[in-house]
């Protein structure tokens, strides 16, 4: 993955760390789905992720709270979630965050 190209700020960030579990089976390929599922979003900015042994994390960025929660809302996004609370993650976090300032 790649540093996210983003317009100045203000924007969004959606933070989101997460233990991973044993099992993982399906994960990864789910990932990329959402990855690209999330890039049709309207408002939808760019992503950033990081793998670590049993740490995963992703960044997304979004042009507003509303885009944000257009994501939230997604049937695809909240059936991966729903397999990730079962079975890919032991533990995670999802944070909001203003980006005020880049550089």
């Amino acid at each position: 993955m790649q540093i996210a190209e983003t317009p100045q700020p203000p924007y969004y960030a959606v933070i989101a760390p997460a233990t991973l579990s044993g099992d993982v089976k399906g994960y990864p390929q789910v990932a990329m789905h959402l990855m690209e599922t999330a890039r049709g979003i309207d408002g939808f900015l760019g992503l950033e992720t990081c793998y670590q042994g049993s740490f995963v994390m992703a960044v997304s960025y979004w042009r507003s709270l509303e885009a944000i929660e257009a994501w939230r809302q997604h049937p695809g996004h909240q059936h991966a979630k729903g397999q990730a609370k079962s079975k890919w993650f032991d533990r995670y976090v999802t944070r909001i965050a203003k980006v005020e300032r880049a550089y």
